[in-house]
């Protein structure tokens, strides 16, 4: 059978069944116009948290987390903000999630009252919320975002990861993966290196 995807421009390749399940706008049918609807549904969720007042610090609790990640995909996915109902080859497992949450919550309060290096908590904060993986998909940029509104409230920082090449195969990409993977083995330094190259002060975002 012929793959009519290999005829069509990067980008532009059909979703499959599978990956249009939970999907609310019906005019996505390509692998752009998913990167498009989401990216616009994240840039909202950035206006909440980066461009306008809050009433209230961000908690690093359940609550939050899920709210953030429904307030970055919602318009996009029926399944956003709810922990995902099967294993998966990345995360721990699903019976594991809400445990392994509040073991990381526990530990960021640890951190910081024993004055652990900022850049150092914030990649811990990363890896541990993406190997966590609590969601269908968007785990990656979920993570990235909330480290940003941890970096925010403690030192008017922010990492400015490179989401669009972040999406794709490049190096940048590689480096990000080949890090996390690295804390896997309990080895910060690739990633508390990456957070430091890319964090600058909280100013025209």
């Amino acid at each position: 059978m012929r793959n009519f995807n290999q005829d069509l421009p990067p980008g532009s390749t059909f979703l499959t069944d599978e990956e249009l399940e939970g999907l609310l706008p019906a005019f996505i049918t390509t692998r752009k116009d998913l990167n498009d609807a989401e990216s616009k549904n994240n840039a909202e969720a950035l206006k909440k948290y980066f461009l306008s007042p809050k009433k209230r610090p961000f908690r690093f609790d359940p609550i939050d987390l899920f709210r953030l990640h429904k307030e970055m995909f919602g318009h996009v996915w029926s399944w956003a903000g709810k922990k995902r109902k099967t294993n998966k080859n990345i995360g721990v497992d699903k019976a594991q999630i809400d445990i392994e949450i509040k073991k990381l919550t526990d530990d960021l309060t640890f951190w910081l009252a024993h004055q652990m290096d900022i850049i150092e908590i914030s990649a811990r904060l990363h890896h541990r919320l993406a190997s966590i993986h609590p969601f269908h998909n968007g785990n990656g940029r979920w993570a990235r975002f909330a480290v940003n509104i941890f970096l925010k409230e403690q030192t008017h920082s922010v990492i400015r990861f490179p989401e669009d090449e972040l999406l794709l195969t490049t190096e940048i990409r590689k480096r990000m993966i080949q890090a996390l993977q690295a804390a896997d083995r309990s080895e910060y330094d690739p990633l508390i290196k990456l957070h430091h190259e890319f964090t600058s002060p909280l100013t025209n975002w």
